[in-house]
């Protein structure tokens, strides 16, 4: 068995630690000098002729082959179905299911119940948390505590459809099952509610270190939080989905229950979640992916689920194979039992196909130096040889995630992974603007690239954001960092701590707040040992304010924001040719002050910075420039 984590005895702060934390203070560094040669050595991509999705045989090509066709008939009830879910037709899309499943040749599955009591992780499907106190802030402008208990993992995500910020922690329970919970800031973190806590485990399960991934989805006043948890349960890998209504504190946990999880042979772990909510509101669709693997025959692939009614406590799982030998695609053979398989899960939309994309990566061997990419346009039923590929670097390859900016033609979507330089691990980053489907559309960047270790990893994509990410990693000394990404340009990293970060537990996630506010980052993260969850805030002087390169411009601009109209995203570009301050006001028609959304002293430049507009109604605003003596004032046109 691989990875187990024995029950060890977790350690709360110490005094002398929370001291330190009530006088935290944020600690900003230039970029890290680039003390490596080498370079940005392009990776490879290749297409796969493969009809097995075998890594071991992938049968690459530099050939792309055509596009996945279905039959006239699919696609027509594919196109009514997305047509329905758009307008929030709820009968007619299940009527649509019904009838590609019959296309398709599926049956529904019905979940294998795990009956044996003494093999089930789950002690109660049902939890409801009747109080929901709030946690205190402790006063300082930069930190706020999440909960004080011993974590093995943290996670945090935002939503285009709020200006709450979600955040999860599974927590220690010595002697006991262990907690997930849920909790949410409405203040850009300042203080956090806890909304809901799932204590339904069986005694003596353990959650697995870092194995947390969150997703909320809101449609209306409805907002469910998907919670896909790792855990240990009599020396077995159990992967458990838990969600959490926001509004009413009910909720529900379920085992990942299909291909084999009740033998003792068979993990499944490391759990991912995403959802098409920045598309559709009611008619959203979660999707969850798993790490399986076989002790018998030591294979891994990834195992993939959907749910097509989330908006409920008790949500149908439907477990679904794409064609290839078991799994979502790539699979793996006669690797070492301590392997351990790295994959993740995105959506975006093209315009045409909601696309589900996947990255699969393993470690326990010596030549690992790929990441297994497919993606699904009919939600997970089929992937086909010509929607792979593989992403190949010189060295080897570690811990692959994604994430995509999501919404109706908007494919933005970046890979990160830890690279392999020598004896230490740097983080790298791939982006691209259409959909990462062919090699010749990403362009790679290192997120850090010093002498330090890159330990762990995090990626997420800010909604509706064309090319917009948020990025964290913790080094080898426990230092955590933010970095932000625009596509083309990262910022510069940020160091969210000045004690010394967990690297093992609960580690860091970088997240934003979904805010007018010209300082929207957000890093949740644990101190060493998991010992409580806390988080960053106001980190950044000028978070959403990008700079565009070093040359200093000749004059003082102020461009047309792009895209105009816009929904509710748009990037504003401006100039200054000498150090100033800078105010950009955005106006309603009246010439009523909405925001500002540059209000600092900035350094001679040309600069982007972005304008949420979720909370504002449909029309035209205005946004003017003073800096220096010069003004200029444009028009944009918001479109809901």
């Amino acid at each position: 068995m691989k990875h187990f984590l024995s029950i060890t005895t977790k350690y709360t702060l110490s005094s002398l630690l929370l001291a330190v934390l009530f006088i935290f203070f944020v600690n900003t560094h230039g970029v890290q000098s680039q003390d490596k040669s080498g370079g940005n050595i392009p990776a490879q991509f290749n297409y796969t002729g493969s009809t097995t999705g075998s890594t071991s045989n992938p049968m690459l090509t530099s050939i792309q082959p055509g596009e996945q066709q279905f039959s006239p008939e699919k696609q027509s009830l594919l196109d009514q179905l997305r047509t329905a879910r758009l307008n929030n037709d709820l009968v007619t899309a299940g009527q649509l299911r019904n009838s590609l499943d019959l296309i398709d040749g599926l049956s529904t599955y019905v979940p294998q119940e795990n009956n044996d009591p003494g093999n089930n992780p789950i002690k109660e499907k049902f939890v409801t948390m009747n109080t929901r106190p709030p946690f205190v802030a402790e006063g300082d402008f930069a930190i706020s505590t999440i909960s004080s208990g011993a974590i093995w993992a943290v996670a945090t995500a935002s939503s285009n459809r709020s200006s709450a910020i979600y955040a999860a922690t599974t927590e220690y329970v010595n002697g006991g099952a262990d907690l997930v919970k849920v909790f949410v800031s409405y203040n850009g973190g300042a203080t956090w509610i806890l909304k809901y806590t799932y204590s339904g485990f069986a005694a003596g399960v353990d959650c697995r270190a870092g194995e947390l991934d969150i997703e909320p989805i809101i449609s209306g006043n409805d907002t469910m939080v998907y919670c896909a948890v790792g855990i240990n349960y009599n020396n077995h890998a159990w992967s458990t989905m838990i969600v959490a209504n926001i509004g009413t504190g009910a909720g529900s946990g379920s085992t990942w229950s299909f291909g084999g999880y009740l033998n003792a042979n068979v993990n499944y772990y490391n759990p991912k979640v995403t959802s098409d909510n920045t598309t559709y509101s009611s008619a959203t669709y979660v999707y969850m992916t798993s790490s399986f693997d076989s002790a018998g025959t030591t294979r891994y692939t990834t195992r993939y689920l959907l749910v097509t009614s989330p908006y409920t406590t008790a949500p149908v799982y439907t477990y679904r194979q794409p064609n290839a030998p078991n799994g979502f695609w790539w699979q793996s053979n006669g690797l070492s039992p301590n392997a351990y398989l790295h994959q993740d899960i995105c959506y975006y939309n093209n315009g045409t196909v909601d696309r589900i994309y996947t990255v699969y990566n393993h470690a326990g061997t010596a030549t690992n130096k790929s990441v297994y990419i497919a993606w699904s346009n009919d939600y997970g039923v089929t992937v086909g040889s010509g929607n792979t590929l593989t992403l190949t670097e010189t060295t080897n390859i570690l811990g692959a995630v994604c994430a995509a900016n999501g919404g109706t033609s908007r494919q933005t979507m970046a890979i990160g992974y830890r690279l392999l330089f020598s004896t230490d691990w740097d983080y790298r980053i791939q982006y691209s603007p259409t959909g990462g489907t062919s090699s010749g559309v990403f362009t790679g960047q290192y997120v850090e690239f010093t002498g330090d270790t890159t330990l762990l990893i995090s990626l997420q994509a800010v909604d509706l954001a064309n090319g917009r990410f948020v990025t964290g990693h913790a080094r080898n000394g426990g230092e955590h960092y933010y970095r932000s990404f625009n596509g083309t340009a990262l910022g510069t990293p940020i160091q969210t701590n000045n004690v010394t970060g967990d690297v093992v537990y609960g580690g860091c996630r970088a997240g934003y707040w979904n805010s007018p506010n010209p300082d929207s980052c957000v890093v949740v993260w644990s101190p060493n040992l998991g010992s409580g969850a806390y988080c960053s805030r106001l980190i950044c002087s000028t978070v959403g304010i990008q700079s565009n390169g070093n040359e200093v411009p000749e004059m003082f601009t102020l461009s047309q924001n792009y895209p105009n109209p816009f929904n509710p995203v748009t990037n504003i570009k401006f100039s200054i040719p000498q150090s100033s301050f800078v105010k950009i006001t955005v106006f309603d028609i009246t010439g009523k002050e909405v925001t500002k959304l540059v209000n600092e002293n900035m350094n001679a430049g040309s600069y982007t910075v972005d304008f949420n507009a979720s909370d504002l109604a449909t029309g035209v605003y205005l946004y003017r420039i003073d800096a220096a003596g010069f003004t200029d004032v444009k028009k944009m046109m918001l479109i809901k």
